[in-house]
């Protein structure tokens, strides 16, 4: 078989580190092979070969036209082509679709200008909204090109219309939420907010494998409660996320600007070397990929509230910003973005990393599925006292300002849907807690401070008190101890 379209790009120009979604093949039989993460292998019939099979622009063609658009890909071929060359090719057919994409493509991702004049004929989609999502239309006269992309140049991400990613779309997010809510009594609605607002808050700690303590995990409700009461001009700002760092983290770690260090993400081991899962984006283009997901946050307002979510979220931890903090921050950015665009009540959270926490592994693999690819074409050196340093940046740099998140927000998706299904449990958890409380104190009626103790004893215990913690309620007989437990497993009794 040879290789056709990106996958021919690839060899051709020796990217051999760049993953392709779609991977293409000339044959003599047709044939899809489907990957287990999600890639395809396809082979086309020889009758589908470019004329010109070794000009590379044949092959961009071929690769617009079945392989799809990758954009960080892209981007690193037309490094490797001349202008002339581009004007050459699409001055062979100007008024065709694939002559205006590699047009508007080139000038977009590569920020150069082509030496022709515009084009002329009926406008074409950038990226295909059967295919992809789309954010709302932007005229581009020059190249007759429909600017659909869901960012700019300084930042534009890529999402493919999978099945998950159609059926989520497809979803009333906003309805199902309410409804759950709609069922719980007003009288217990303020308490169950703030209960999810604090369940969310341990859970993000927890992810990090960190007991918050009592003021940090304080500071963490109060920022969430803020959620979605900031305007989009303004959320991505600066001022704001630096406002947000400081609150989220210990004060000794907080920072008025963006990192200046390298920093990545590994594990020491006893006796061995660092191993390091990724190396974050270099401390000189932080300020740009920031400012560029903030400049993205106005057109993402015109796709599902969920997408933005995910795309947000994701790229603020793949960007690292601060030394600290960035990942309860990306998880805060989900609720941010659902709290903004009315998809949670204000005032609510959903939790999300409750959801998280249940299936770290599925974690995992969301952000791995990102860095792989990074790690894939970064080459650094490591000095004795831990410092990274990444030599080739221009490399990598396509897959920070263009990448493909599909898989991330399939699984925030998933996060969510978890998250939904859980609330009434949740509440009803709540509800029967209440229930409980009250049982308890009938049979002896203490001190608040001391009853929630006890509440939180049995709990622990599942409802059971233990001779260390009895010790604790020496006041308390061995009957009223028992009567206690009795009432603790009556107030929970499932609802008849």
């Amino acid at each position: 078989m040879d290789p056709v379209g990106n996958t021919w790009l690839r060899q051709k120009f020796s990217l051999l580190k760049s993953r392709l979604e779609h991977e293409s093949y000339l044959g003599s039989r047709a044939s899809v092979i489907h990957q287990k993460d999600g890639r395809k292998t396809e082979t086309y019939l020889r009758q589908y070969a470019p004329k010109s099979f070794d000009d590379p622009l044949e092959h961009v063609e071929f690769g617009l036209k079945y392989d799809g658009v990758e954009l960080a890909f892209l981007r690193e071929v037309f490094a490797q082509l001349t202008p002339e060359s581009v004007v050459a090719y699409i001055q062979k057919s100007p008024t065709g679709k694939y002559a205006k994409q590699t047009g508007f493509f080139y000038e977009f991702l590569t920020g150069r200008e082509l030496p022709m004049g515009g084009l002329a004929g009926n406008y074409v989609h950038a990226l295909d909204p059967e295919e992809y999502v789309t954010a709302e239309t932007v005229k581009n006269p020059r190249w007759r090109v429909d600017h659909n992309l869901l960012g700019t140049p300084a930042f534009s991400p890529t999402v493919r219309l999978t099945n998950e990613i159609k059926a989520g779309l497809a979803r009333d997010w906003k309805g199902q939420i309410a409804a759950v809510l709609a069922d719980t009594p007003p009288s217990l609605l303020y308490r169950a907010l703030s209960y999810l607002y604090a369940k969310e808050t341990r859970s993000s700690f927890l992810i990090e494998r960190e007991e918050p303590g009592r003021a940090r995990e304080e500071r963490f409700i109060a920022v969430l409660r803020d959620a979605g009461k900031v305007p989009i001009e303004q959320a991505l700002t600066l001022e704001r996320l630096v406002a947000l760092q400081n609150t989220i983290v210990d004060p000794r770690y907080a920072e008025k600007a963006y990192r200046q260090i390298q920093n990545y993400v590994g594990a020491t081991l006893p006796g061995v070397r660092e191993q390091i899962h990724y190396i974050t984006v270099p401390p000189a283009l932080v300020p740009s990929l920031m400012s560029g997901l903030a400049e993205a946050a106005n057109r993402l307002e015109s796709v599902s509230p969920v997408v933005q979510a995910a795309v947000t979220g994701f790229q603020f931890v793949f960007i690292h910003p601060f030394e600290d903090g960035n990942g309860r921050l990306h998880r805060f950015l989900f609720q941010d973005v659902l709290a903004r665009r009315g998809v949670t009540p204000m005032g609510a959270a959903l939790p999300i990393s409750a959801a998280i926490l249940d299936n770290m592994h599925a974690y995992d693999e969301a952000l791995e599925d990102f860095s792989l690819r990074t790690m894939g074409k970064s080459v650094y050196t490591t000095n004795d006292a831990g410092a990274v340093t990444l030599t080739n940046p221009a490399e990598v740099e396509p897959l920070w300002r263009f990448p493909d998140l599909t898989r991330q927000v399939e699984y925030l998706m998933t996060v969510m849907s978890r998250a939904i299904e859980a609330l009434p449990k949740e509440l009803g958890y709540l509800r029967r807690y209440d229930r409980a409380r009250a049982e308890v104190r009938g049979v002896v009626d203490l001190p608040d401070q001391r009853l929630n103790s006890l509440m939180k004893w049995l709990d622990d215990g599942g409802g059971k008190l233990s001779n260390n913690k009895r010790k604790q309620f020496a006041e308390l007989t061995d009957v009223e101890i028992a009567d206690v437990e009795r009432a603790y497993a009556d107030g929970f009794a499932e609802d008849s």
